[in-house]
This record gives C-alpha cells, structure tokens and sequence, in this order.
C-alpha cells in the first residue's frame, strides 16, 4: 500500500516537474514573441503617427500658401497659360511682375519650413485629365538667375511657366485638380533627386471671384522623421534586450502559476466567435486542464451545429423577405420588424407582367404553371440583383421590383429583362414552345416602405401614387404594343439620358389620376432591327406629334399617313395617324388638350 502511494507521489512530482518545464519553454517563448510584436508596433504606430502629422503640416503649408498667393496675379498669370507657348510668351510671362510677385509669396511658404520644403509650385488643368502645365514654380527664377550668371543648369530642370506637368502618376494631384479640394498623399514616395522620402500636399487657388485657377503644391522631405526613428529604434533595441532578461528571469517564477492548456484554452476562447466555428482545443492531458479542453471542444461543436441551423434559416426567410427590404428599413434582422414599421424614400419602381398569361395557363396543368413560371422568372431575377435592384413581389406572372439607387438602375434592369426574354424564347423553341412576350414599365418617386398586416400574419410592402401609376402604365404597354414605358418625370431623374434610347408615345390621364402623366418608350427594349428602324424616323413622328398638339391636325395627318404605310408595324404611329385623320375631319372638341382618358386594370 505505501508502496503504490509513493509510486503515485513519484508520478506525480515527475508530471509537475515537467508541465514547469514546459510552461517556462513556453512562457518565455511566449514573452519573446509579444516583446518583439510590441516593439514592432511600436515603430508602425510612431511611423504612422509621424506621417500623419507630417501630412498635416504639408497640408497647413499648402493651404498658407493658397491664402499668401496674390489672387490678382495668380488669375493673370493662370488666363495666360497654354498647351503650345512661344517662347517670347514665356519669357514674358517670367518676367512679369505678377510672376515675381507669385514666386516670392511661394519662397516666403518655402522659408517657413526651408529644410524641408523642398519644391514649391503651382499648375493648373487642361482638357486632359493625365496633363497639367506649370504656371509659377518657386525656383524658376533663381535657377534662370543662376544660369545666366554662368552656372551650369539644364534647361530641362527648369519647370517654365506654361511648360507640361505629366500628372498621370499622380492621382492625388488629378484628384485634387478635378475635386478643387486640399488634399495630402496618403503615403511617402521617394525623390531619386535627393534621395529621401517625400509627401506632397495640395491646395486649390481660387480668384477673387471664386472662379478655380488652378493647384498650389508643396513636396516636404522625411529628413526630420528618418532621424527620430533611427533614434527610437537604437532605444527600442536596447529596451528589447533588456525585456529578454526579464522574461527568462520571470519565466522560471511564473512557469508554477500558468498551464500550457490553460493558455492554449484562453487562446482558442478568445479567438472563438462565428468566423472560427471550426477552431477545437487539443486535448493533450487527463488533468483538469484536458477534462475542460473536452466540455469546450463539446459546447463548440454544438454552436457550430447551431450555427449552421441558423444561417441556413437566415438564407430561408431571406427568399422570402428581402434583406434588402430590411436595410431599407434599418433593421439587422427579420425578428427586429415589428408591425407598423416605416420609412420614406426616393425610389424607382418596376413593373413587369406576360402578355396573355391567362389564355397561356389555361392550356398548362398546375404541375406546368408552376414550372413555366419558375423557369421564367429564374431568368428575370439575376437581371434586377445585377442592377442593384431587389424583388418586392411576385403577384402571379408579374414581378415588382425596388431600386433604391434610382431610375438608371431600374432602367437598365428592364433593358436587362428583355435581352434574357429573347434567350428564354431561344430555349423555348428548341421544345418546341410558343414564344411569350413581356410588358415592362418604370416609374420614380416618393414611396413609403413598412409593413402590413395583423399581430399574427403581416409581410413587407409599399404604399405610393408612384406605385399605383407604375402599376398603370405597364398595363399602358398592350395599349401601345411597346415592351418598356416610363415617364417623363423618371426620364428626368436620369443621371444621363444618353445612356438609353426613348421616344415620347403620348400624355394619358389614367384611372384614379387628375393630371396627365407624360408616356415615353424606351427603345432599347426592342429587337435590334425594330430599334433601328424606330429611331430612324424618330425625328420626324415627333414633328408630327409637335402638329398635332399645335392642333395643326391635317399636316400632322399627311406626316403620320406616310409613317404608317412604311411602318404598318408600328402601333403608336396608327393611333397617332388615326386620332389626327378624325380630329383633321370633325375639329376639336372645347378644352381639348391632347390627353387621353384611358381605364387600365
């Protein structure tokens, strides 16, 4: 018996002998690491802290020297600038008195920091964004004053008045030229010339006025900053040997009061979280330590179970509820919507629907609706995601989208949807099946986002006029026998129009309407062939429709005559050509206006 317990004691004593062993290797290991990461971080935080205020301080030069400047004989001298000068205009313009007058203001910036500041000048722009020219360079006239007392000075290192700047490998100068802001370089680059770092700061030059001239830069050396870091390091170093010392010392010490597993435990818990599901602690001992390492690695595949439960239910409902709609909303998640929540916003609206849906289902069982709806709108919905749009709804065949980054998206995500109708009726024929057709219509405007419902049953939705008149003019789209309309206050909100290509069909007054409403078609939305040819007498129908609202109702009526016998396939022209032969025979009617009524459903 007191054998057995001496032989446990034995083991014992050999087990914590070396679980010290190893937590000093450790410990000291450890020490050393975090030492020298501290000391490295250390120098980049001194290191950054020193660009940054380097950056500041070119940056307050800079904006002096756009203040200092004399604004009078800074807009004479930037008028005077050009891309090919002779050279008796530069020698003019250098010894002007507005260029001494300039130059002295920038030497006096200069002379604030002389040490470091090492070029001084200003530019300004030109038709191309890659190109600038000099217009006053704080060392031309002492370097011309040198040349001409006989020193050897290339010509070439003398930045003229006029003379090209190739900003093309300088974004912040582009940027600063195009944004007419101050602005520093984000990083130091190096001057072959003298062979240290440099940053550079700029600031815009604006006349009297206001008007923009042009771009005062300032280049500073790293001379100050490559100094105080040669003398922290050589201080950095010492204080790293000396913290060695004191690891090893402190290692045997603390060796006794720390555990390997315990550290690595504490590692692994602090670096657990849902990016590092997978992390398990390895289990290398049957202490107290292991039995832990154990009940974690158990408690962390459940999480991961959980996990992955989750975000697969995230994904779900994600299909069903938009998480657009969510940030739209500001909310995180679908469980912090409540009933009633709302918001505003400037929006573009889609409306999309097949053409003789009804008649086309009644010839497919349920099982063939289904899948023909599905293959079809598998197809429509990459094209609004692509065009940062997301699906609010399905209403049956009809697809309402959301584009919270305005009509050019939305637009683009219509022009989208057509060009994958004619590969989805491509794939169709091969079947063979019928091809289908699709009215598209998009309208911007105010709407309110928020939910609807009851305690027990409420879904995400929108309420807007714009809404309803996006939901109208789709329907407007049989009428016309265009595949995509829009308005003319969405044309309006277009960033740039030439992007798409449209023509004006007609002011309507729809159902649940008072003001008329401007329909235009988007060309873009058609065959290529019938594009072409639409935009080819677009000039003269809108001569026509130009008549026929100046009630000149029988030369509209020959114009539109003519139109049509070439273009039989054009509805819009025949309603046109229609109303203007009527109204050519019997007149208007008191107070007409050229709107029509139309009842869409």
């Amino acid at each position: 018996m007191e054998q057995r317990v001496e032989q446990k004691a034995s083991g014992r004593r050999r087990r914590i002998f070396s679980l010290r062993l190893k937590i000093t290797l450790t410990f000291l290991v450890v020490g050393f690491a975090v030492t020298a990461l501290l000391s490295y971080s250390v120098y980049r935080v001194l290191d950054a802290g020193l660009l940054s205020q380097m950056q500041g301080r070119v940056l307050d030069l800079a904006r002096l020297g756009s203040q200092m400047v004399d604004k009078d004989a800074m807009s004479r001298l930037a008028a005077g600038v050009s891309k090919d000068p002779s050279d008796d205009a530069v020698k003019k313009a250098e010894a002007s008195a507005d260029f001494k007058l300039v130059s002295d203001s920038l030497n006096k910036v200069r002379g604030v920091d002389a040490r470091l500041v090492h070029y001084i000048y200003t530019f300004a722009p030109t038709a191309d964004p890659k190109a600038a020219l000099y217009i006053v360079d704080g060392d031309v006239l002492s370097l011309l004053a040198d040349k001409a007392a006989g020193k050897d000075v290339p010509d070439d290192s003398i930045s003229h008045y006029s003379s090209d700047f190739d900003i093309a490998s300088y974004p912040v100068a582009k940027r600063a030229l195009s944004t007419h802001a101050p602005m520093v370089e984000e990083a130091w680059s190096y001057d072959p010339d003298f062979k240290v770092n440099s940053i550079t700061g700029y600031s815009p030059l604006f006349s009297r006025s206001g008007k923009f001239l042009g771009v005062l830069g300032i280049d500073m050396v790293d001379s100050d900053v490559r100094i105080l870091l040669a003398s922290v390091t050589r201080i950095m170093l010492l204080v790293f040997a000396g913290a060695l010392v004191l690891i090893m010392a402190s290692s045997v010490l603390f060796g006794t009061i720390f555990t390997n597993g315990i550290v690595r435990l504490d590692r692994v818990v602090r670096t657990f979280d849902q990016d590092n599901l997978s992390l398990r602690v390895p289990v290398r001992s049957r202490d107290e330590v292991g039995r832990l390492s154990v009940s974690f690695n158990e408690m962390a595949e459940t999480i991961q179970q959980y996990h992955v439960r989750q975000g697969a239910f995230l994904e779900a409902y994600g299909k069903f509820v938009p998480h657009e709609l969510l940030r739209l909303l500001h909310k995180d998640s679908i469980l912090d919507l409540k009933l009633g929540d709302q918001s505003e916003k400037e929006m573009a609206v889609l409306f999309s629907d097949i053409r003789s849906f009804t008649a086309l289902s009644e010839s497919m069982s349920p099982q063939q609706n289904f899948d023909f709806l599905n293959s079809y709108l598998k197809r429509m919905g990459p094209e609004i995601r692509a065009n940062n749009g997301f699906i609010d709804k399905y209403i049956g065949d009809a697809i309402m989208a959301l584009f919270a980054g305005g009509p050019n998206d939305a637009l683009s995500a219509a022009v989208g949807m057509k060009r994958r109708l004619v590969e989805y009726n491509r794939d169709r024929a091969k079947v063979p099946y019928d091809p289908i057709s699709i009215g598209i219509a998009v309208n911007a405007g105010r709407l309110m986002l928020g939910t609807l419902g009851e305690s027990e049953r409420m879904e995400g939705s929108v309420i807007a006029d714009s809404v309803n008149l996006c939901s109208r003019l789709e329907s407007l789209t049989r009428v016309y026998g265009a595949s995509i309309l829009t308005t003319g206050k969405t044309l309006v909100g277009l960033a740039d129009r030439s992007t798409f290509s449209f023509r004006f069909v007609d002011r309507v007054r729809v159902r649940g309407r008072r003001e008329a409403v401007l329909v235009f078609e988007v060309l873009d939305g058609e065959a290529e062939e019938v594009r072409e040819r639409r935009e080819s007498y677009r000039a003269e129908f809108a001569r026509a429709q130009r008549m026929y609202y100046g009630r000149e109702f029988e030369e509209a009526s020959k114009i539109l005559e003519d139109l049509a016998r070439a273009n039989p396939d054009d509805p819009v022209v025949s309603i046109f050509r229609s109303r203007s032969g009527l109204l050519a025979r019997t007149g208007a009617p008191e107070g007409w206006e050229g709107v029509v009524e139309i009842d869409t459903k």
